[in-house]
């Protein structure tokens, strides 16, 4: 079975995804790392119990309270009374992806050692990921300075109390019950002094939000690469814009790739071509297309370009200790420091721009899929991309408005979150990133992108059944063949009217099984 060892510094992206696409992978904590975690720990215990050290959130209460000090012997309530206080989340559960990704993360980050939290804990969370016990969190609550409030939901859970609830096989219940009856020991599992408020701090939820959206955008923008190349052959477009010529003139890596894509999935088209345009009755040269079709890898291209700068951002963070207070050793011994790590600024702004670029891709989208049902805009396409008789039949007119209804949506949504500091817990907190609000609009913004590149793909592929008698002779490119074919495995051409709503569900589930990305490596499957 696959195994990922961590060690709090090694953690990469291609291990995350690695992870998300296969749940079987069974999560260990390196050796190195584990005497790292005992040797930050005795520390701790030394200050508590010989010391008498005052340190924050260790010794002393919480935020505003941190003036006031937590006796040694009050550790174990105190412990418990920073879960109960915290965990007021609202709102629907998280997605258990994300939560399994926050517990990788959240245990990656203490095996660093500079949380001072006993090994235990971490084989705990451990425990929970490699039995597929899944903390149930609610989304709202954090603020994006900490994850303070989901956190202490999956403290709960861990700890095997009553108040927590966890999944277990598709069943729920409180995580005292659920994890005795699936025999899972200890069932009860008291947190130490310090543990709480180090297994809460830091954006950790916020991350794995920001991980798997990251995850998610990738493959939305490799979608949109074949969404626009099924749109040109409906259209024959024009191929000259995606010479690669052009874009290693501008220089842009992401740029240079799009085009490289469409190329490659347009390889052998001859309804690109001027003959292809004459079958509709064109009798001079297109020249170039509208911006939405000749500019496309200029602005897929710099998407993916933010794209990668998200990556940077959330490589560092990995294996980055964000909790706080921080313990660190050097040659004259360990010392406490309370800062400001836990702050979800980057993360914040790193949300936002997912939202802002894949916002961009589906306004592009709509634009595209608007040209094919206008005649005048798609060079003789039937209007409304309907089958048979016009006037009788309505097409596709309302599917293509949906997304249109979609992108209206997006754009209120891609307003960015991080720009909305407001003050709380007693002016403590006077500057929020709001990072959690940004994660939460960036994964309605990709669900709704999946759907309006699904309709691109819908209409594409009508548009090319309805002109393929008068295009007989010609063929389209080895890619867009493929995608076209894969299409029409799922779903028929539409030639009479009929309950389309069916169509697009299937369409999305078709986008959603990533079945058409393999199109862009030359193969189906």
């Amino acid at each position: 079975m696959e195994q990922l060892i961590i060690d709090g510094e090694s953690l990469t992206l291609e291990q995350l995804t690695a992870f998300i696409e296969n749940p079987q992978i069974v999560v260990k904590l390196a050796a190195t790392a584990r005497e790292t975690v005992q040797a930050y720990r005795s520390q701790v215990e030394k200050w508590l119990v010989e010391e008498h050290k005052v340190i924050y959130g260790i010794t002393t209460g919480l935020g505003k309270l941190k003036d006031y000090v937590v006796d040694e012997q009050d550790q174990a309530i105190f412990q418990q009374n920073i879960l109960r206080s915290h965990a007021v989340g609202l709102g629907p559960d998280l997605p258990e992806q994300v939560v399994r990704l926050a517990l990788l993360l959240r245990a990656n980050v203490l095996s660093r050692g500079h949380s001072g939290v006993r090994v235990e804990l971490i084989e705990r969370i451990l425990q929970f990921l490699n039995h597929r016990i899944c903390p149930l969190v609610p989304q709202i609550g954090s603020l994006g300075v900490g994850d303070l409030q989901p956190m202490a939901h999956v403290g709960l859970c861990l700890s095997g109390t009553s108040e927590g609830r966890v999944r277990i096989a598709g069943e729920e219940g409180s995580a005292a019950d659920m994890l005795s009856t699936a025999g899972i020991a200890p069932v009860e599992f008291p947190l130490a002094a310090r543990e709480a408020l180090a297994l809460m701090s830091g954006s950790t939820v916020v991350l794995a939000y920001a991980v798997y959206a990251y995850y998610q955008a990738k493959k939305l923008s490799g979608l949109a690469d074949l969404a626009v190349s099924l749109n040109l052959e409906a259209l024959r477009g024009e191929r000259n814009a995606f010479d690669e010529r052009i874009h290693a003139a501008r220089g842009i890596p992401a740029q240079i790739e799009t085009a490289q894509n469409i190329r490659r999935l347009i390889e052998g088209s001859t309804w690109l071509s001027d003959e292809g345009r004459k079958r509709l009755g064109e009798t001079q040269p297109r020249v170039q297309d509208a911006v939405s079709l000749r500019s496309t890898p200029q602005i897929h291209g710099a998407a993916k370009d933010v794209l990668g700068y998200v990556a940077t951002v959330l490589s560092r963070e990995l294996n980055a200790s964000t909790d706080n207070p921080l313990l660190f050793a050097d040659e004259t011994g360990y010392v406490s420091m309370s800062g400001g790590n836990f702050h979800g600024a980057i993360l914040s702004y790193a949300l936002d721009f997912i939202g802002i670029v894949l916002t961009d891709l589906a306004v592009l989208s709509e634009r595209r899929s608007a040209r094919l049902l206008d005649p005048l805009a798609s060079y003789g396409l039937p209007a409304n991309l309907v089958g048979g008789a016009i006037g009788l039949n309505t097409g596709f007119a309302l599917v293509q408005a949906n997304a249109t209804a979609l992108v209206g949506e997006m754009r209120t949504l891609a307003t960015p979150a991080s720009v909305g500091s407001i003050p709380a817990k007693s002016n403590q907190e006077d500057h929020n990133s709001m990072a959690m609000g940004a994660a939460r609009k960036a994964m309605q913004i990709i669900d709704r992108l999946k759907t309006v590149l699904a309709i691109e793909l819908l209409c594409a592929a009508q548009a090319i059944d309805l002109i393929a008698e008068k295009m007989h002779g010609l063929r389209l490119g080895s890619g867009t063949k493929q995608i076209h074919q894969a299409i029409r495995q799922h779903i028929q051409p539409v030639w009479e009217d009929r309950y389309v709503k069916a169509d697009i569900e299937r369409m999305l589930m078709l986008v959603e099984s990533g079945e058409l990305l393999c199109c862009l490596n030359g193969h189906t499957g």
